[in-house]
């Protein structure tokens, strides 16, 4: 991707940014009387990690140079890990509740999740399950809300995690599992610059937590594991086994409920595998 440098040291480069997410900048515009890179500049202060956004890594960890298509993307900036973070700052002031947030958060994390088989489609589906699971629980429409988008964008710290070691079809080293183990923290720290996300990074730190306090990052056990955060971290345990990974084919929906049954012995509520197995697929 060509790069032209301007006065002051800066460097022009192209990002894509989802339809939605572009839909949010002219709103924006058109109520504050700034232009579009105003707007994206603001955004990006708020977020700001350093460093200039760079093009898109393939999974061979080359450069993609791919072209947006003319329904869901705009040709403005490439998205890669640390600036997809940033994007997250255009949507600061939506409520949980918009549905405008809803459909671009899903399609941040769909455009973060293209390419790569660990990942697509993965974080839409559990969000789906995991409203459900939320409803059939009885979780007030408030609470339902909170753990829709909290699984929406539980696997968001996979960003910070180098493609290298995701897409590893080999056993992880120690170090590799531990910076892997890390991702829920990751996540959270992404989201803590969100006011209204509050709630939201609080599930996404703790839906790798076990009821047996065999999970992570913080080893909680029993009820001081948000309901939540139970909730996205059982539907996300059932929806990988049915997931292509680099290191295996997609299986069977039959081996994902053997997945959740087993796990009733300590892993999570077994009243939550219940409600999964029982109410949620049943429907």
């Amino acid at each position: 991707m060509s790069e032209e440098s301007k006065p002051g040291g800066f460097v022009e480069q192209v990002i894509y940014v989802p339809g939605r997410l572009w839909a949010r900048v002219e709103d924006i515009c058109e109520r504050s009387a700034k232009e579009p890179s105003e707007v994206i500049a603001e955004a990006l202060r708020l977020m700001l990690s350093g460093g200039v956004p760079t093009a898109p890594a393939a999974v061979d960890g080359t450069t993609r140079d791919t072209e947006p298509t003319a329904s869901n993307e705009v040709s403005l900036l490439a998205v890669d890990a640390s600036s997809t973070e940033k994007l997250l700052a255009l949507l600061v002031d939506e409520p949980l509740e918009s549905s405008e947030l809803r459909e671009s958060l899903e399609e941040i994390m769909t455009s973060a999740e293209e390419g790569r088989s660990q990942f697509e489609r993965h974080s839409v589906t559990v969000a789906e399950l995991a409203r459900k699971m939320s409803e059939a629980h009885g979780m007030s429409a408030s609470e339902t809300t909170c753990v829709e988008i909290a699984a929406l964008v539980h696997d968001i710290g996979k960003l910070r995690v180098p493609g290298s070691v995701l897409d590893k079809r080999g056993k992880l080293t120690p170090e590799e599992w531990s910076l892997v183990k890390q991702y829920p923290e990751f996540g959270a720290e992404i989201l803590a610059g969100f006011p209204s996300f509050a709630d939201v990074a609080q599930l996404v730190r703790s839906h790798q937590e076990r009821w047996n306090g065999s999970g992570y990052p913080d080893g909680l056990t029993g009820e001081d594991i948000p309901l939540g955060a139970q909730i996205i971290g059982i539907c996300d345990v059932y929806n990988v086994p049915t997931s292509e990974r680099a290191y295996r084919p997609a299986l069977s929906p039959e081996i994902a409920r053997r997945t959740i049954e087993t796990g009733e012995d300590g892993l999570w509520q077994p009243e939550l595998g219940r409600v999964l197995l029982d109410q949620v697929l049943q429907d």
